[in-house]
């Protein structure tokens, strides 16, 4: 069980953070970027589990800058009006100052003592475009997206990628159609370490629980353990001096 913490903006104020750590010991960081919905259960509890694994690992509630920023019901469907305040309250985001907010979130994260000064970045849903984004842009050592949205949009940072990448979609996805999906796998062609998984039959948010229907079991614990795969170098190293 984590706790929530604050964590300075590098402009001024503070943001809620979920912060699981390990009972002992230390390990990587890993930066989660939740769901428009907010920093909802399923994702916490990978937070857990995480930790429960050796690592310290963040969720910064990256809708603080807007008024509207406090959780959302995620068990309602696409038409439902609480789905539309999440798309209207996410498209009002600075996503360059997001950004700035998931920089203070590594740094925190490095600064911690259970931590060993590696970081990874890991975006469920609407954190797939700050996966990529992290991986071009801020110092972190791997970047991990489950059916990833507005991936697209920033696909030009795919050459720019300084760490192993691995997104996540299902052929089944009802928000990141195949046509986007085959965007992004060409942009990740020729690129080192990065790679697109396409597990059938799975729709968006597969990995999460709640989303009943739209949950599958064997399409999370296939992402999940390729993602553990991915993480588990970090683990054991030590930051450069």
């Amino acid at each position: 069980m984590g706790e929530t913490i604050q964590v300075a903006a590098d402009d001024g104020g503070a943001f809620e953070t979920y912060l699981a750590s390990p009972s002992s010991g230390t390990g990587a960081g890993v930066a989660i970027v939740s769901t428009i919905f907010g920093i909802e259960d399923d994702v916490k509890a990978y937070a857990d589990r995480l930790a429960a694994d050796g690592f310290v690992v963040e969720i910064p509630n990256v809708f603080w800058r807007v008024e509207d920023s406090a959780l959302l019901p995620s068990d309602v469907p696409g038409g439902h009006p609480t789905f539309k305040r999440a798309v209207d309250r996410a498209m009002k985001l600075d996503i360059d100052k997001s950004m700035s907010d998931l920089q203070q979130v590594v740094a925190d994260l490095k600064k911690r003592p259970q931590c060993n000064g590696q970081v990874a970045v890991m975006g469920f849903c609407w954190g797939g475009r700050y996966a990529l984004r992290a991986a071009a842009e801020l110092d972190v050592k791997a970047a991990i997206s489950f059916h990833g949205t507005q991936v697209a949009r920033v696909l030009d940072r795919a050459k720019r990628a300084r760490c192993p990448m691995s997104f996540h979609w299902g052929d089944k996805d009802w928000v990141v159609p195949m046509t986007e999906i085959a965007q992004v796998q060409q942009a990740f062609d020729g690129v080192r370490d990065a790679e697109v998984v396409v597990h059938p039959g799975a729709e968006h948010s597969y990995m999460l629980k709640n989303r009943g229907a739209g949950y599958s079991a064997s399409a999370a614990q296939e992402s999940w353990s390729r993602a553990l795969e991915l993480l588990a170098p970090l683990k054991s190293a030590r930051a450069a001096q």
